[in-house]
Order: structure tokens, then sequence, then C-alpha cells
């Protein structure tokens, strides 16, 4: 595309070739070249915009939204983590205390991440605990905390003294990314969708919330039967949402066909790598920018999908400041799935192996 310069100096040029005159600096006709020059590249902009917009492999936001919706797709929106919470006095209660529904708490640190109670519990006479239904604040993916990260009573409540979260909340999944859902749109125009073959079954899985993933393997339990494997945003699919989708499948399933949805298997692939940084580069900021990359094409695998070497090292190169890396020896740069495993990123191994020549 021309730069603004490059538009107001031909005007120029083609005006002194039909006049013999060079266009005075600031007169009227410099000026009004300088704004017409303006709304050409302006208007050059705006055309290449909307021919990034034209095609769903280069679309984004909204006008990749429209994309999808022709194709019976929908971007998945953030998703709540839930679990519970237990709320304890330091001595048993000598009466009820009653925790209202919205009380707050959440995780320490210097970005807390804050729950809700989705109800109203009382804490009886003579007990010191009560356990109690909660909800993330904020949709997300963060909102999948571990056990005993709630350590924080944000609203107040009389006579409680501390809250804690025995078990780890799950559910949250941030909202679909431009490049999770563009996969989706190309993958149905090479998987089209017949109303029985594989596809059809992939597609009615990936149209519940909070699915991220599915892999549909006919035929393990004999003739005219299908498994579903799905998995939540890099996590193992919790029993709420199978059910989910198990009851759409008995509603959307074939006649004579047995349909059964299960939780896809999590197996984290660790990384490591010897990395040569390029001049000027800062070991630990490279490290978050192979992380970065390499957690980017580990998200877009579906259930069944192995990690290959190729677009593995692909990856890290795309990463700012890498000049030369190898893989170690204890963790290839490839691991392979079976039908029903979801591959999510471990632990991350990088030591600087020198620096370039």
């Amino acid at each position: 595309m021309d730069s603004y310069e490059d538009i107001l100096s031909r005007m120029k040029t083609k005006y002194k070739e039909l006049t013999s005159v060079e266009v005075p600096e600031l007169s009227d006709i410099d000026i009004r070249m300088k704004v017409l020059a303006g709304e050409i590249y302006n208007d050059e902009v705006n055309l290449e915009f909307l021919k990034r917009q034209i095609f769903p492999a280069t679309a984004t936001g909204e006008y990749l939204d429209y994309h999808a919706g022709d194709r019976g797709i929908k971007r998945k929106p953030a998703l709540k983590a839930t679990g519970e919470v237990r709320f304890f006095t330091d001595d048993y209660a000598e009466q009820a205390i009653v925790i209202p529904e919205g009380t707050i708490v959440s995780t320490s640190g210097v970005n807390p991440i804050r729950f809700v109670t989705r109800e109203e519990k009382t804490l009886a006479q003579g007990d010191y605990y009560v356990t109690v239904k909660c909800i993330a604040q904020n949709g997300g993916f963060d909102g999948n905390v571990a056990a005993e990260k709630i350590d924080t009573i944000v609203t107040g409540v009389v006579g409680i003294d501390s809250v804690k979260n025995i078990w780890g909340f799950s559910g949250g999944s941030d909202r679909e990314s431009d490049e999770l859902l563009r996969d989706r749109i190309l993958k149905s125009y090479s998987s089209v969708s017949s109303g029985t073959n594989k596809a059809y079954y992939e597609k009615l899985a990936l149209s519940v919330e909070g699915v991220y993933s599915a892999n549909v393997v006919p035929r393990v339990r004999g003739a005219g039967t299908v498994d579903i494997y799905i998995a939540a945003q890099q996590a193992a699919a919790s029993n709420e949402l199978i059910n989910k989708v198990q009851a759409v499948m008995d509603k959307e399933r074939e006649l004579n066909v047995d349909v059964k949805v299960f939780t896809a298997l999590i197996d984290l692939y660790n990384l490591g790598i010897e990395v040569t940084l390029k001049e000027g580069y800062d070991l630990e900021d490279v490290k978050n920018n192979i992380i970065d990359k390499v957690s980017g094409y580990i998200s877009t695998l579906d259930v069944g999908d192995s990690i290959l070497e190729y677009p593995m090292t692909n990856a890290v190169f795309q990463a700012e400041g890498v000049y030369d890396f190898r893989f170690s020896s204890m963790f290839p740069g490839h691991h392979y799935a079976d039908y029903d495993t979801l591959l999510v990123l471990g632990n991350v191994f990088i030591e600087e192996s020198g620096d370039e020549e």
C-alpha cells in the first residue's frame, strides 16, 4: 500500500509534468494536494482493512463473528468458575450466623480474584464452619484457582473469622479468541457436517458453552456406537458439562445410534530447551516470549491431537529474542496423544546455551 508521502509526491510530480512548474510550498494548490492525498491514503487504509475482513483466514473481531455466523458457529463467551468455600469461626458458634448470598471473598496477592456466594447459608449454633456454593465474580480461566487459594473475606460477616476453599474451582474459561474461533471456522469448511458423520457430532459438542475441544470416535463399543471425548479450556470437563453435552446428543443423535460423552484425559507436555539469545535480550524476557508462543500453539490442539516437532520448532523461533535453540534430550519437541487425551503445557525448563556468534 502506498504511503501518504508517496501519493503526495506522485501528485506533485504529475503537476510539474503538466505545468512545468514546481508546486509552491504552502500555496493554495499545495494545501489542496495535501488534503486530497490524505483522503486518498485514508481510503486505501480502509480498503486494506476491508480486504482482510473478507476472508475468515484473516478477519478479526466482529467481522470474524460474521463469518462464524455463516457457518452456524458462535464465539464462546467467557464462563465463570464455580466451586465451594468454607466460612470458619475461631471457636464453636455461640449463635447461628447467616452468610448472605452475594458475600464476596477473594484470593490474596497483588492481583486478587474475587468470588461471590451463590446462596444464603447459615452456620448453625455449635458448629465452627459452613460450606457455601460460590462463583467467580468475572468470567475467565483465571477463576480456576487451586485448593486453599481463597483466603480473604471482602464482605465482612459478623462472627466469621476466616474463609478457605477446600477444593479447587473449575469451569472458568476465557472468551474464545480470534485464533481459536478462526480454527473452528476453517475446520467447518474442510470437514462438512452431513448430519450423519463425525463432523456432525463434533459440531454439536462444540456448540455447548464451555466445550473447547472434542474428538468423536465411532464404533469403539461396537457397531452403532459413537464415543465423544470433550475438554474445557486446557482442562478436563466437569460432570456438569458432560451432562449438558450428553443431553444435546440424546436429543440430536441419529436413530439407533448409541452416543456416549466422556471427559478427555489431560496429559501434561513438559518443554525443555537450550536457547541462544539474540544480542541485547534478557533470558527471563525471552523465557516469557517462548512460553507465550508455545502456549498459543498448544492451545489450538484438539482432543487426540499430538504435538508435532515442526510447528513446535516454529513456535519457539517466533518468540522474540531467540537466535537459535535445541530441545533437551529429556523433553523432545513432539508428544503423542491418544484419541481420548488432550495435551496441555506442563513445566517449562529453559536454559541459555550461549550467545549469538
